[in-house]
């Protein structure tokens, strides 16, 4: 046992000493060269870089640019500003477009009143029924700003877009109180002088449209008080609101009180006009013509009176009575003496006297021209009468005081 168990390691000794005499032996081996490790980093990147290329830096940067360009746009500054303004003056604009939706409306109910070119060209009649139309005018834009006033503060407070809504309908309301005002006044400087009896109701009109005056402008005050205190960013006071109020319904009353007024006047205008023509054909003779010669020179005598009296472009009541007393005369001797030629001449002469009467200027002036020139020649020794002063262009009425100009509202 023994024995097998030390051939083992007879043999492995054995297998030793034959390597040992080997390297003793064979010739010695070649000195191994030193690494050079940057020698090979370099051929290991030069290896590499022929199986991946080296990658681009700024290549990479400029692709994942373009890519997130693809994908979400780069953000433009000035388009988001020009956007932003867009929008802030899109909402300016429908404020705006609320405003001139209320002016349409406005303009539609009552329209802005356009004034008259040539108020000396209208006859009574004319002037009367534009100041039936005007006062209608004024009566209703009065009301309208009293509704949108009152609408303003039915929630019991004011927003800065309901004062400029208001505004609007206050502006047209007192603009066609003023143009209200400028027709009365030329009316009555052309016509108050013969339409005596209508006249006391004509001022009560003129009355009611300061009292409206007068209410608009407190409507005016409120609504500036009210803006500044909105303006300020404070809240509005109880007592600002009713005042608001109570000025919106005393326009509201002052208005329909001139509407009613109105009314009335014209009816009774209408009446006086056809009386104050009855009583000037009515007229008696009280000196009638001796002879045809005699009746033709009282035919002048009533173109002249008539010259003189519409030499002013106006006519007075006591004027009226005159030429038609002249007139009555006149048609007396022409039927009385004249032939037939002449006493087709009382037809001219009585529609003559009935326009005056009726107020009817323009029209009478312009029969009065043709008149006297069918009359021919004037007698010897009987001088023409000058026609008087060149009508102007419009009668002067005295100016409104204006209102303080609103403050200029904020975009």
């Amino acid at each position: 046992m023994k024995k097998m168990a030390l051939l083992p390691m007879v043999f492995a000794l054995f297998l030793f000493a034959t390597v040992a005499c080997g390297r003793n032996s064979a010739p010695p081996a070649a000195p191994r060269s030193t690494p050079n490790i940057e020698a090979t980093v370099q051929a290991a990147m030069t290896a590499r870089a022929q199986a991946t290329p080296t990658p681009d830096v700024q290549a990479t940067i400029d692709a994942a640019v373009a890519a997130t360009a693809q994908v979400t746009p780069t953000p433009d500054v000035q388009a988001t500003v020009n956007a932003a303004v867009s929008a802030t003056a899109q909402a300016q604009a429908n404020v705006q477009a609320t405003v001139d939706t209320a002016v349409q409306a406005t303009t539609v109910a009552a329209p802005t009143p356009t004034p008259s070119a040539e108020y000396v060209t209208m006859s009574e009649e004319e002037l009367a029924a534009l100041i039936d139309q005007a006062v209608a005018e004024a009566s209703t834009s009065t009301q309208e700003c009293s509704t949108a006033a009152t609408q303003a503060t039915a929630d019991d407070t004011v927003t800065q877009d309901e004062v400029q809504t208001v505004e609007v309908y206050l502006a047209n309301a007192d603009e066609a109180i003023a143009y209200a005002d400028e027709v009365i006044n030329a009316y009555n400087d052309l016509y108050g002088e013969l339409a005596t009896e209508s006249l006391a109701t004509l001022q009560a009109i003129e009355q009611d449209l300061a009292v409206m005056s007068q209410n608009t402008a407190a409507i005016n005050d409120s609504l500036q008080e009210i803006n500044t205190t909105l303006e300020a960013g404070l809240t509005l006071a109880e007592d600002t609101i009713n005042q608001l109020e109570s000025a919106a319904q005393a326009a509201q009353d002052s208005a329909q009180q001139a509407q009613q007024q109105v009314q009335g006047w014209a009816k009774d205008h209408q009446s006086e006009i056809e009386n104050r023509a009855a009583q000037a054909l009515s007229v008696k003779p009280n000196n009638i013509p001796a002879d045809a010669q005699s009746a033709l020179a009282s035919a002048f005598s009533y173109v002249d009176a008539i010259h003189g009296a519409l030499g002013d472009n106006k006519i007075t009541k006591t004027e009226l009575m005159n030429i038609a007393q002249l007139g009555a005369n006149t048609v007396a001797g022409f039927q009385s003496h004249g032939d037939l030629k002449l006493q087709k001449f009382a037809g001219s002469i009585n529609n003559l006297t009935g326009q005056l009467a009726r107020g009817q200027v323009p029209q009478a002036k312009a029969g009065l021209g043709k008149f006297e020139k069918s009359l021919g020649a004037r007698p010897a020794g009987m001088p023409s009468v000058p026609s008087g002063p060149s009508a102007p262009s419009r009668p002067s009425s005295p100016s409104k005081p204006s209102k303080p100009s609103k403050p200029s509202r904020r975009g």
